[in-house]
Protein backbone atom coordinates (compact mmCIF):
# COMPACT_ATOMS: atom_id res chain seq x y z
CA UNK A 1 0.00 0.00 0.00
CA UNK A 2 3.02 2.47 0.50
CA UNK A 3 4.22 1.71 -2.91
CA UNK A 4 0.48 2.69 -4.53
CA UNK A 5 0.52 5.81 -1.73
CA UNK A 6 3.87 7.03 -2.95
CA UNK A 7 3.05 6.43 -6.78
CA UNK A 8 -0.33 8.24 -6.60
CA UNK A 9 1.32 11.14 -4.57
CA UNK A 10 4.25 11.40 -7.58
CA UNK A 11 1.89 11.31 -10.04
CA UNK A 12 -0.30 13.89 -8.68
CA UNK A 13 2.82 16.04 -8.41
CA UNK A 14 3.65 15.66 -11.79
CA UNK A 15 0.55 16.06 -13.17
CA UNK A 16 -0.09 19.59 -11.27
CA UNK A 17 2.13 21.45 -12.81
CA UNK A 18 3.39 21.84 -16.74
CA UNK A 19 6.18 19.30 -17.20
CA UNK A 20 9.21 21.76 -18.48
CA UNK A 21 8.21 23.55 -15.09
CA UNK A 22 9.62 20.43 -13.22
CA UNK A 23 12.44 20.08 -15.00
CA UNK A 24 13.35 23.67 -15.48
CA UNK A 25 14.03 23.64 -18.65
CA UNK A 26 11.88 27.17 -19.58
CA UNK A 27 11.04 28.67 -16.53
CA UNK A 28 8.65 31.53 -16.70
CA UNK A 29 7.99 33.63 -13.65
CA UNK A 30 4.46 33.27 -12.64
CA UNK A 31 2.03 34.55 -9.67
CA UNK A 32 2.11 31.42 -7.80
CA UNK A 33 5.96 31.45 -7.39
CA UNK A 34 6.93 32.52 -3.90
CA UNK A 35 10.33 34.78 -4.86
CA UNK A 36 13.10 35.01 -1.52
CA UNK A 37 15.64 37.30 -0.98
CA UNK A 38 17.64 36.03 2.39
CA UNK A 39 20.62 38.04 1.85
CA UNK A 40 18.45 41.52 2.04
CA UNK A 41 16.26 40.27 4.83
CA UNK A 42 18.13 42.74 7.91
CA UNK A 43 18.64 45.31 4.95
CA UNK A 44 18.12 48.94 5.87
CA UNK A 45 14.91 50.00 5.13
CA UNK A 46 13.25 46.35 5.91
CA UNK A 47 10.51 45.86 7.87
CA UNK A 48 10.76 42.79 10.18
CA UNK A 49 9.87 41.93 14.21
CA UNK A 50 12.92 40.58 15.92
CA UNK A 51 12.41 37.72 18.35
CA UNK A 52 14.96 37.09 20.98
CA UNK A 53 15.20 33.27 22.36
CA UNK A 54 16.90 31.69 24.95
CA UNK A 55 20.53 30.84 23.16
CA UNK A 56 23.72 33.14 23.97
CA UNK A 57 23.81 35.56 20.81
CA UNK A 58 26.50 34.63 18.52
CA UNK A 59 26.53 37.29 16.37
CA UNK A 60 29.19 40.55 17.06
CA UNK A 61 28.04 43.23 19.17
CA UNK A 62 27.70 45.78 15.84
CA UNK A 63 26.10 43.08 14.20
CA UNK A 64 23.43 42.68 16.91
CA UNK A 65 22.93 46.52 17.17
CA UNK A 66 22.05 46.56 13.78
CA UNK A 67 19.72 43.47 13.71
CA UNK A 68 18.49 45.08 16.86
CA UNK A 69 18.13 48.39 15.61
CA UNK A 70 16.77 47.87 12.13
CA UNK A 71 13.46 45.77 13.79
CA UNK A 72 10.11 47.57 13.33
CA UNK A 73 9.25 45.64 17.17
CA UNK A 74 11.26 43.27 19.31
CA UNK A 75 10.36 40.63 21.97
CA UNK A 76 12.67 38.89 24.08
CA UNK A 77 11.29 35.27 24.74
CA UNK A 78 11.67 34.50 28.60
CA UNK A 79 15.32 33.17 29.00
CA UNK A 80 15.92 35.39 25.90
CA UNK A 81 15.08 38.31 28.28
CA UNK A 82 18.33 37.49 30.33
CA UNK A 83 20.26 37.16 27.23
CA UNK A 84 19.08 40.36 25.84
CA UNK A 85 19.51 42.46 29.56
CA UNK A 86 22.96 40.87 30.16
CA UNK A 87 23.88 42.16 26.36
CA UNK A 88 22.55 45.51 26.40
CA UNK A 89 23.55 46.41 29.87
CA UNK A 90 25.31 50.14 29.57
CA UNK A 91 25.97 49.62 25.80
CA UNK A 92 23.83 52.36 24.21
CA UNK A 93 26.49 55.21 24.42
CA UNK A 94 29.20 52.65 23.21
CA UNK A 95 28.12 51.03 19.81
CA UNK A 96 24.92 53.11 18.74
CA UNK A 97 21.91 50.90 20.24
CA UNK A 98 19.08 53.12 20.05
CA UNK A 99 16.83 51.71 22.51
CA UNK A 100 17.30 49.10 24.72
CA UNK A 101 13.81 48.36 25.79
CA UNK A 102 11.91 45.27 23.91
CA UNK A 103 8.13 46.28 23.38
CA UNK A 104 7.20 43.07 24.38
CA UNK A 105 9.03 40.52 27.24
CA UNK A 106 6.38 36.88 27.10
CA UNK A 107 7.43 33.64 28.38
CA UNK A 108 5.98 31.42 31.14
CA UNK A 109 8.75 32.76 33.23
CA UNK A 110 10.50 29.71 34.41
CA UNK A 111 13.60 31.37 33.16
CA UNK A 112 13.26 34.39 33.10
CA UNK A 113 15.08 36.41 36.02
CA UNK A 114 12.96 38.62 38.18
CA UNK A 115 15.28 41.64 38.23
CA UNK A 116 15.21 41.45 34.52
CA UNK A 117 11.59 41.72 33.90
CA UNK A 118 10.99 44.17 36.72
CA UNK A 119 13.53 46.58 34.73
CA UNK A 120 11.79 46.03 31.34
CA UNK A 121 8.19 46.21 32.84
CA UNK A 122 9.63 49.71 34.64
CA UNK A 123 11.10 50.76 31.36
CA UNK A 124 7.96 50.60 29.34
CA UNK A 125 8.05 47.46 27.80
CA UNK A 126 5.30 45.04 27.75
CA UNK A 127 5.37 42.41 29.85
CA UNK A 128 3.12 39.51 29.17
CA UNK A 129 2.98 36.33 31.40
CA UNK A 130 2.03 32.78 29.16
CA UNK A 131 1.61 30.33 31.43
CA UNK A 132 0.02 28.01 29.10
CA UNK A 133 2.06 24.36 28.57
CA UNK A 134 0.42 23.38 25.84
CA UNK A 135 2.85 25.49 23.26
CA UNK A 136 6.13 26.32 23.90
CA UNK A 137 7.10 29.62 24.84
CA UNK A 138 8.07 30.34 21.24
CA UNK A 139 5.06 30.00 19.73
CA UNK A 140 3.48 31.94 22.00
CA UNK A 141 5.45 35.01 21.80
CA UNK A 142 4.67 34.64 17.90
CA UNK A 143 0.96 34.84 18.28
CA UNK A 144 1.75 37.78 21.12
CA UNK A 145 3.57 39.80 18.17
CA UNK A 146 1.07 39.26 15.66
CA UNK A 147 -1.61 40.83 17.87
CA UNK A 148 0.93 43.67 18.70
CA UNK A 149 1.40 44.24 15.14
CA UNK A 150 -2.40 44.09 14.60
CA UNK A 151 -3.42 46.49 17.26
CA UNK A 152 -0.26 48.94 15.92
CA UNK A 153 -1.55 48.31 12.84
CA UNK A 154 1.89 47.31 11.40
CA UNK A 155 2.19 45.23 8.98
CA UNK A 156 6.23 43.11 8.59
CA UNK A 157 7.87 41.30 5.87
CA UNK A 158 8.99 39.09 8.29
CA UNK A 159 9.51 37.76 11.71
CA UNK A 160 12.81 36.68 12.80
CA UNK A 161 13.96 34.74 15.49
CA UNK A 162 17.45 34.64 17.05
CA UNK A 163 18.41 31.36 18.32
CA UNK A 164 22.31 29.84 17.77
CA UNK A 165 21.37 25.94 17.22
CA UNK A 166 23.35 24.67 20.11
CA UNK A 167 22.53 23.26 23.74
CA UNK A 168 19.39 20.43 23.76
CA UNK A 169 18.83 18.60 20.64
CA UNK A 170 14.71 18.75 21.95
CA UNK A 171 14.67 22.78 21.95
CA UNK A 172 15.99 22.95 18.31
CA UNK A 173 13.40 20.05 16.75
CA UNK A 174 11.10 22.64 19.21
CA UNK A 175 11.90 25.13 17.19
CA UNK A 176 11.88 23.56 14.25
CA UNK A 177 8.14 22.53 15.01
CA UNK A 178 7.19 26.59 15.50
CA UNK A 179 8.68 27.09 12.23
CA UNK A 180 6.22 24.52 10.85
CA UNK A 181 3.05 26.13 12.62
CA UNK A 182 3.90 29.54 11.93
CA UNK A 183 1.56 29.94 8.74
CA UNK A 184 -1.68 29.32 10.87
CA UNK A 185 -0.42 31.79 13.15
CA UNK A 186 0.74 34.48 11.45
CA UNK A 187 -0.73 33.63 7.88
CA UNK A 188 1.79 33.79 4.67
CA UNK A 189 4.31 36.27 6.96
CA UNK A 190 7.34 34.26 6.77
CA UNK A 191 9.00 33.22 10.19
CA UNK A 192 13.23 32.45 9.99
CA UNK A 193 15.36 31.08 12.64
CA UNK A 194 18.36 33.06 12.33
CA UNK A 195 22.06 32.19 13.80
CA UNK A 196 25.35 33.99 13.62
CA UNK A 197 26.15 32.18 10.05
CA UNK A 198 22.69 30.55 8.85
CA UNK A 199 19.53 31.02 8.53
CA UNK A 200 16.72 28.65 7.99
CA UNK A 201 13.10 28.89 7.17
CA UNK A 202 10.31 26.70 6.00
CA UNK A 203 9.36 26.35 1.52
CA UNK A 204 5.26 25.63 1.76
CA UNK A 205 3.82 23.13 -1.04
CA UNK A 206 4.56 24.87 -4.25
CA UNK A 207 7.21 26.85 -6.43
CA UNK A 208 9.98 28.58 -5.15
CA UNK A 209 12.80 31.25 -6.39
CA UNK A 210 15.50 31.92 -3.72
CA UNK A 211 18.07 34.95 -5.48
CA UNK A 212 21.42 34.78 -3.91
CA UNK A 213 24.13 36.66 -4.85
CA UNK A 214 28.32 35.36 -5.42
CA UNK A 215 28.88 35.82 -1.56
CA UNK A 216 27.60 32.41 -1.12
CA UNK A 217 28.99 30.91 -3.58
CA UNK A 218 30.16 27.29 -2.80
CA UNK A 219 28.20 28.11 1.08
CA UNK A 220 26.56 25.27 2.26
CA UNK A 221 22.59 24.29 2.30
CA UNK A 222 20.09 21.63 2.60
CA UNK A 223 16.66 20.99 1.89
CA UNK A 224 15.16 18.48 4.68
CA UNK A 225 11.67 17.47 4.82
CA UNK A 226 9.08 18.29 7.40
CA UNK A 227 7.14 15.57 8.72
CA UNK A 228 6.25 13.83 5.73
CA UNK A 229 8.18 12.50 2.56
CA UNK A 230 8.63 15.39 -0.03
CA UNK A 231 8.68 14.71 -3.87
CA UNK A 232 11.43 18.12 -4.97
CA UNK A 233 12.66 19.15 -7.71
CA UNK A 234 15.64 21.99 -8.09
CA UNK A 235 17.94 23.90 -9.93
CA UNK A 236 20.95 26.07 -9.00
CA UNK A 237 22.73 23.95 -6.40
CA UNK A 238 25.84 21.54 -6.48
CA UNK A 239 23.47 18.45 -6.07
CA UNK A 240 20.12 19.05 -7.64
CA UNK A 241 17.12 17.31 -7.48
CA UNK A 242 14.14 15.97 -10.21
CA UNK A 243 11.10 14.76 -8.53
CA UNK A 244 13.63 13.64 -5.86
CA UNK A 245 11.78 11.69 -2.95
CA UNK A 246 13.17 13.06 0.90
CA UNK A 247 12.11 11.19 3.57
CA UNK A 248 13.97 10.21 7.04
CA UNK A 249 14.72 6.97 7.14
CA UNK A 250 16.17 7.47 3.30
CA UNK A 251 17.61 10.39 1.52
CA UNK A 252 17.55 14.27 2.89
CA UNK A 253 19.64 16.93 0.58
CA UNK A 254 21.99 18.20 3.75
CA UNK A 255 25.86 19.60 3.01
CA UNK A 256 24.57 20.77 -0.83
CA UNK A 257 25.91 23.94 -2.17
CA UNK A 258 25.19 26.92 -3.75
CA UNK A 259 26.52 27.35 -7.14
CA UNK A 260 27.39 30.93 -9.40
CA UNK A 261 23.89 30.48 -10.29
CA UNK A 262 22.30 33.66 -8.42
CA UNK A 263 18.73 32.02 -8.12
CA UNK A 264 17.76 28.58 -7.00
CA UNK A 265 14.44 27.36 -8.00
CA UNK A 266 12.64 24.42 -5.94
CA UNK A 267 9.33 23.06 -6.65
CA UNK A 268 8.50 20.81 -3.59
CA UNK A 269 4.45 18.71 -3.17
CA UNK A 270 5.10 18.57 1.01
CA UNK A 271 6.91 21.35 3.36
CA UNK A 272 10.65 21.64 3.81
CA UNK A 273 12.87 23.28 5.81
CA UNK A 274 15.38 25.13 3.78
CA UNK A 275 18.56 25.78 5.61
CA UNK A 276 22.04 27.82 4.43
CA UNK A 277 24.65 29.48 5.81
CA UNK A 278 25.88 33.21 5.35
CA UNK A 279 28.21 35.48 4.77
CA UNK A 280 28.65 38.19 7.56
CA UNK A 281 25.72 40.78 7.82
CA UNK A 282 26.57 44.30 6.76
Amino acid sequence: MKLVSDAFRLGRFLLSVPFKAVHWASFKVANDIVEWHPLELLAKGSKYALLILNQPIGFPKDTTVMIWNRASIRATVDGGTNIWFKFSEGMENDIGLNNPIPDLVTGDFDSAEPRCLKYYQTHGAKVIHTPDQDETDFNKCVRHVCAELTARDMKVNAVIAVCENTGRLDHILSNLNTLQQARDIIGDTPLYLLTHNSISWVLHPGRHKIHVDDRVVDHHCGVVPLGQPAYVTSSGLKWDMDCLKLEFGGLISTSNMFTDQSVVRLETDRPVLFTMTLPQWK
